[in-house]
């Protein structure tokens, strides 16, 4: 009789760490577009691309492509700044250095930084021999807000 107590009762241990550990996952995606940094290079700007975030705990897995820039990629970074206001470079992602291409990293984020993520407050920025300054920007938001009608 005690054996079938056991096995329930691990059971309902194993459903809870699995249903526990699915929603401390979060997805998060930017779309990366034509962000000019200066009137000059309004007409200089090309390209697009997404990036998928996912969030488990404090480990930020990013993931994504990019294609049809003006020049070759040079470097991609995680900034800090709210919608439509620049701000810090707080990570470092790997790109390939083309006008097309792929930008991961697997990053520990702080409390501060997942704050921050989840209040919109992440950018990516690429940038390119032509455009230095950066040439694809993307603000970060929960996957979810992009399947709104």
């Amino acid at each position: 009789m005690k054996l079938g107590l056991k096995l329930p009762y691990c059971l309902v241990i194993s459903i809870f760490f699995l249903i526990t550990t699915v929603q401390a996952q979060d997805i998060y995606r930017a779309r990366l577009s034509p962000m000019p940094t200066t009137p000059q290079t309004v007409s200089t700007i090309l390209g697009e691309g997404e990036v998928i975030l996912t969030l488990n705990g404090n480990s930020l897995t990013i993931d994504g492509t990019f294609t049809g820039m003006s020049s070759v990629a040079t470097g991609a970074h995680i900034h800090n700044g709210p919608p439509a206001q620049p701000g810090p470079v707080i990570h470092t992602l790997e790109i390939t250095e083309n006008s097309s291409g792929s930008l991961t990293g697997t990053l520990t984020l702080s409390d501060e930084e997942i704050e921050s993520l989840r209040n919109n407050e992440f950018y990516i920025q690429i940038h390119t021999e032509s455009n230095p300054p950066g040439e694809l920007r993307g603000w970060v938001f929960l996957r979810s807000h992009f399947e709104r009608s």
